[in-house]
């Protein structure tokens, strides 16, 4: 009788823990892609990336004495990359989209929209970094933090630039 319960018991583990091990094993392989292409388009224009983070099919990283930030998204299986020359940006924003809700006598808000915005020098057209998405993202995983890190950082970068061009 003990065999009996020890074989229940591990085809139960087995059956539980197997889809995290397949998760872990191959569910991750988008994001090892994502990285793998986002570090030979660095390469390609000899990048030296000080900073980079990877999430949700995205990818962003500085090159600090290059002074140009990396972005890359798939958008439609299809990684699409985005240069910022921080030297022609003077700040950098958080959009923050957000809906009140309703929803059985309780009010609820929800996340629609996340993104850096760049306002370059003179009159140039606004950049858009998005973040996240409700649309095209399942689940929300930190974007918010994740977005004040990058903020702050290129902020950094943008007033150690504008010093060292004061100071010159």
């Amino acid at each position: 009788m003990k065999i009996d319960m020890i074989v229940v018991f591990a085809f139960v583990v087995g059956i539980v823990a197997l889809p995290y091990i397949f998760f872990i094993l191959f569910g991750s392989s988008n994001t090892k892609k994502i990285h793998a292409k986002f570090k030979e388009e660095a390469s390609k224009n000899d990048l030296s990336l000080a900073q980079s983070e990877t999430w949700n099919g995205r990818q962003i990283a500085i090159d600090t004495i290059k002074n140009v930030l990396l972005y890359g998204r798939i958008v439609q299986d299809k990684l699409i990359f985005e240069y910022i020359d921080l030297a022609q940006i003077s700040q950098v924003n958080i959009f923050e989209d957000s809906k009140t809700k309703r929803i059985d006598g309780k009010v609820i808000t929800t996340l629609e929209n996340l993104a850096l915005t760049f306002t370059p020098q003179g009159n140039g057209t606004p950049v858009t970094l998005n973040f996240y998405d409700s649309l095209f993202d399942a689940s929300q995983n930190f974007e918010l933090k994740r977005a004040t890190q990058w903020k702050n950082t290129i902020a950094q970068q943008l007033h150690i630039k504008s010093a060292h061009h004061v100071a010159a």
